[in-house]
């Protein structure tokens, strides 16, 4: 799974559009592709043509509860088809309350993605649309990306703004050892103004390795498409404002980030499932109060788990696991639970429930 972060500080700089005609290029070219609408204005939502969704089933309500909490709605269960290979996971004003909750909370900014680590197998990209501000939902979406693209407009305002977000990410790597690649799109660019094309060759001059050789025109019938609930691309897929998000698309996949989720899933935060076993990474709790306990142990916490403790607080927990199917539960604080975020669940001959995983060959 690779997931791209759109951000901003500044508002009205294509943001959002770039994030749902990206995603929709991107599920175009046969990738299972999710887009978060991560920005309490809903506008991504809006512009799929999804209605608002319902409090207990929004991003907001998912991103309430740690995944160790058995309250834990899984990001899966509140996920809407909105095309063919793209699904949307939708959300409101009610962000702003979750914002200001994960302020305060230890490892508030690895939440998104921690919900995100067990769809791994489900989806191959991931495009989250950040607000329009340096809040804890942007931190959010910087922690769970492995590339943030920064769309732009030819403007006196543009500098300004790359340049703390350039320091942003790099206070990011500091404090966390989590490293973003930066990938700025210069958007609603009108090569007919001399201002323009000055612009935009300061930003490429500023920024030679972090800005894409794509620029996304002005067109009228970005705005067309969002109205009408639809991607430009699946709108109006002849015009050339199509043909440059699609070109958008094909530069991203051709700059492979040096880190992935699936591939780095040891400094992932939640539960995941990889090839090679088991992986349970945490930062907002003691080692000791979340234990691991599964036909794979015989049922006895911990057993066979190896732990490694990292430079910046967190920690791993490793089960080695062939492939085959396992039931497991976590044993928090001395209380034996399935996993919150696992939606694959079997009856055990207790009356509760075990959670599954598959390890794949």
């Amino acid at each position: 799974m690779r997931v791209a972060a759109l951000v901003n500080q500044k508002g009205g700089c294509g943001k959002t559009t770039t994030a749902v005609h990206l995603a929709s290029r991107l599920a175009a070219r046969g990738l299972r592709t999710l887009l978060v609408d991560l920005d309490p204005q809903g506008h991504a939502t809006m512009a799929c043509g999804a209605p608002a969704p319902e409090k207990e089933r929004s991003l907001g309500r998912v991103l309430s509860d740690s995944g160790l909490d058995e309250r834990a709605v899984p990001l899966a269960s509140v996920l809407v088809e909105v095309d063919e290979g793209l699904h949307l996971a939708p959300s409101g004003a009610e962000l702003v309350e979750v914002e200001a909750r994960l302020a305060r909370t230890p490892g508030g900014e690895e939440r998104l993605a921690e919900h995100l680590a067990p769809l791994i197998p489900s989806f191959d990209r991931v495009v989250v649309d950040a607000p329009p501000s340096l809040g804890m939902l942007t931190l959010n979406a910087l922690t769970a990306a492995h590339e943030a693209v920064v769309p732009v407009e030819p403007s006196l305002y543009a500098m300004h703004g790359l340049a703390r977000l350039v320091e942003l990410t790099r206070l990011l790597a500091a404090r966390s050892e989590h490293r973003v690649a930066l990938r700025i799109l210069v958007n609603a660019f009108d090569g007919r103004t001399r201002f323009h094309r000055e612009t935009l060759e300061e930003i490429r001059r500023s920024f030679p390795d972090e800005t894409l050789a794509t620029v996304v025109r002005a067109s009228v019938r970005v705005r067309e498409a969002a109205a009408r609930g639809r991607p430009v691309d699946r709108y109006a897929a002849s015009h050339p404002i199509a043909q440059d998000y699609e070109a958008l698309a094909a530069e991203l996949e051709s700059r492979r980030p040096a880190e992935e989720i699936g591939e780095a899933v040891d400094h992932a935060p939640g539960l995941v499932v990889a090839s090679d076993g088991l992986y349970l990474t945490r930062h907002d709790v003691r080692p000791d109060r979340v234990r691991l306990a599964g036909d794979f142990n015989a049922w006895s916490p911990d057993a066979g788990v190896m732990l490694q403790i990292h430079d910046d607080g967190g920690w791993t927990k490793f089960v080695p696991l062939k492939p085959g199917r396992y039931e497991y539960r976590l044993v928090v604080d001395g209380r034996w639970l399935p996993d919150p975020l696992n939606p694959k669940r079997v009856p055990n001959e207790l009356g509760s429930m075990n959670s599954v995983l598959e390890v794949s060959a």
